[in-house]
């Protein structure tokens, strides 16, 4: 599905973290957007998914407007760091994402070959409190996987790991996302996360509206 934020601005009392900000992605591609801590790519992708009402602006799926603050299965939003829950297992973590309409078997059956696919085959009865941050975050992957989202909004999923896994995540995350055609709007401040992630690196600065000179003004 292409998705598109069109004029997109927040303001949280006084404070704009972005305004005007124009973001298209066509189906199946996979944009990331480089930037440094604190610019307010964070808020951009919690506007995208729902998470955060629009001050002014809209989000578009296939150009349809999506009603502003709402959250929709169609798309998914993988923190930074994993949300995962202590109290159940890795398999139990990765089978909240499951649509209510699968029998108990076919749950069974795609949480395992969720696990397969990300490489943690034999993880299913482990606690999360053992996993490392790389396997960690695997985990919260495969539960993104499981809901079969269209989009899906990566906020540096890889910034808790060292860079060789790092980048080892990239690529693995890239495949399946590639695979599988789904949207994808990832952001980071590493640039080598973002190539080898990406079919399109765009800066930030890239996205807001050109100053407008003093001439234009008058």
């Amino acid at each position: 599905m292409n998705f598109e934020l069109k004029s997109g601005t927040v303001r949280i009392k006084e404070h704009t973290i972005f305004e005007d900000l124009n973001l298209e992605v066509k189906a199946g591609d996979i944009i990331s957007i480089l930037g440094p801590s604190g610019c307010g790519k964070t808020t951009m992708l919690r506007a995208c998914c729902g998470l955060t009402s629009l001050t002014k602006g809209e989000r578009r799926l296939d150009k349809q407007v999506l009603e502003n603050g709402t959250v929709i299965p169609e798309i998914t939003l993988l923190f930074q760091r994993p949300v995962l829950y202590p109290h159940l297992n890795v398999a139990q973590n990765i089978g909240l994402a499951a649509s209510p309409t699968w029998t108990k078997q076919e749950r069974k059956g795609r949480v395992q070959s969720v696990l397969a696919s990300i490489g943690l085959d034999g993880f299913e009865a482990r606690g999360v409190a053992s996993l490392s941050g790389g396997e960690a975050q695997r985990v919260a992957f495969g539960r993104a996987l499981l809901q079969e989202p269209r989009v899906m909004l990566l906020d540096e999923p890889f910034a808790s790991v060292d860079v060789a896994r790092r980048l080892e995540l990239a690529k693995m995350t890239r495949t399946h996302l590639k695979e599988r055609g789904i949207t994808t709007v990832h952001v980071t401040h590493d640039e080598a996360e973002a190539n080898i992630m990406a079919d399109r690196v765009i800066h930030w600065s890239a996205l807001q509206p050109p100053a407008s000179s003093p001439e234009e003004d008058e």
